[in-house]
C-alpha cells in the first residue's frame, strides 16, 4: 500500500537517498511538480501541523477520478456518515479540534433515515477506515480500539479536504498552513 502522507523527515531521507541535482528538498519538489502537474494534474503539497511538515501528492483537478476515488471506497450511506464526521470537525471553533472516537461513531444517529447506518459496528468500521486511510489520526495516547481515544484530522485530511472544510465555514485562520512548491 502506498504511503498517503510523509513527514518532513521521511521525505528528506528519500531525497537524501536520491542522486538528484537539486540543492534542497524544496527545489526537488518544485522540479517534480513542474512535470507532475503538466502530465497528471497532481502536485506535491505540504501542510504544517504543530510545527511539523507533512507532504502528500494531491489532485489539483475536481475531475471524475477525484470524485470516483471516494465513491468507490464508500457506499452512499457511508459517504453520508463521513460527511457528518467532517462537518463535526468543521463546526468546531478550535484550530485543531479533536473528539472522542465514540462521539464520532455516535454521529450515525444524526443521519437522515434514508442514510442510516444501523449498527455501531458498521459506524466503527467506517471510522477505522478513515484512520487507516490517514484522513483522521489518533491524538492522545491510548489504544486505537478504545472508544475514548481522541481523534483529529490527519495531515492527509487537511490536504485533500481543505476545500470541503472552507466551503462549510472553517475560516482560513483556523486551517493549518499550506505550502505549495511551484517554481
Amino acid at each position: 500500500m502506498a504511503s498517503h502522507c510523509l513527514s518532513n523527515e521521511e521525505a528528506q531521507k528519500i531525497f537524501d537517498d536520491l542522486k538528484v541535482r537539486n540543492n534542497s528538498l524544496e527545489e526537488a519538489f518544485e522540479t517534480i511538480n513542474a512535470e507532475l502537474t503538466k502530465g497528471f494534474g497532481l502536485e506535491i503539497a505540504t501542510v504544517v501541523l504543530e510545527k511539523q511538515k507533512y507532504h502528500a501528492v494531491i489532485n489539483l483537478r475536481n475531475d471524475d477520478v477525484a470524485a470516483n476515488a471516494f465513491e468507490s471506497s464508500y457506499n452512499s450511506h457511508e459517504r453520508a456518515f463521513v460527511r457528518k464526521i467532517l462537518e463535526q470537525f468543521c463546526s468546531s471553533d478550535d484550530k485543531h479540534p479533536s473528539f472522542p472516537k465514540k462521539d464520532l461513531i455516535n454521529l450515525r444517529n444524526e443521519l437522515e433515515d434514508s442514510f442510516k447506518i444501523t449498527t455501531v459496528d458498521h459506524a466503527k468500521t467506517v471510522v477505522e477506515r478513515l484512520l487507516d486511510q490517514q484522513f483522521l489520526r489518533i491524538v492522545s495516547g491510548g489504544r486505537r480500539d478504545s472508544m475514548q481515544v481522541e481523534v483529529e484530522m490527519a495531515p492527509r485530511g487537511y490536504l485533500e479536504l481543505s476545500t470541503f472544510m472552507t466551503e462549510r465555514g472553517v475560516s482560513h485562520d483556523n486551517m493549518p498552513q499550506f505550502l505549495f512548491h511551484r517554481s
